[in-house]
């Protein structure tokens, strides 16, 4: 989920500003970062005001489509309910400890977890979070390493909240709606914690390297 040094073809008008700068090296990465934050508050926009509008009539008991339900509702319980808890109650880092059989990192590295990384990159489901972008090299990698932390920390969150709500729903003879929202928890949430955690891993193992010194 980290991307550096990736270029994108920027509109006119961004290059006819970056010609005016010179050229600037941080002038540019200003711009970049800019152009991704814009993308980022309209998706987020797009994503909420679709999952209200589907669940304008109610979020319980369950209706309409039951994947469009679970995806609308998974959202809504990650942006307006998991998002402020893990704002309002820092999980302590120590929770996210690598095991000793996850510090190598070859468990993440698996064909389905590379391929969920692949959807993200070339997708606009990778313009939601701004912050998981390297843009400063190693200095970089610390704010990275906290920003991945309070990612897999609102996964968890949402995984834990829309489990009960699908659990809710089977109890409540909606098994329909309630086997969606749990098998939704794949590619929504353990997919996702499986890739913040391959990418800590390596952020990690970079940070634990001795510098190069000239000379």
């Amino acid at each position: 989920m980290t991307k550096s040094g990736r270029s994108y073809c920027r509109p006119r008008a961004v290059s006819d500003e970056m010609e005016r700068m010179g050229g600037n090296p941080q002038d540019e990465q200003m711009l970049r970062a800019m152009r991704r934050g814009i993308r980022s508050v309209l998706l987020l926009a797009i994503l909420t005001v679709g999952a209200l509008s589907f669940n304008r009539r109610g979020f319980y008991p369950p209706h309409g489509n039951p994947l469009i339900y679970a995806l609308a509702m998974s959202w809504l319980i990650s942006f307006m309910v998991a998002l402020p808890i893990s704002f309002i109650f820092k999980a302590n880092p120590k929770l996210f400890a690598f095991a000793r059989w996850e510090k190598e990192g070859r468990v993440y590295d698996r064909g389905s977890v590379r391929a969920f990384r692949w959807a993200l990159l070339h997708s606009p489901l990778g313009w939601i979070n701004v912050n998981l972008y390297l843009s400063a090299g190693r200095t970089d990698c610390e704010r990275l390493l906290r920003e991945m932390n309070g990612g897999e920390w609102i996964h968890w969150l949402t995984f834990f909240l829309a489990t009960i709500l699908g659990i809710a729903c089977l109890v409540g003879d909606y098994a329909m709606y309630g086997y969606v929202m749990l098998l939704v928890r794949i590619p929504f949430d353990l997919y996702p914690i499986m890739l913040l955690r391959r990418n800590r891993g390596r952020v990690s193992r970079v940070l634990s390297r001795p510098l190069r010194t000239s000379g």
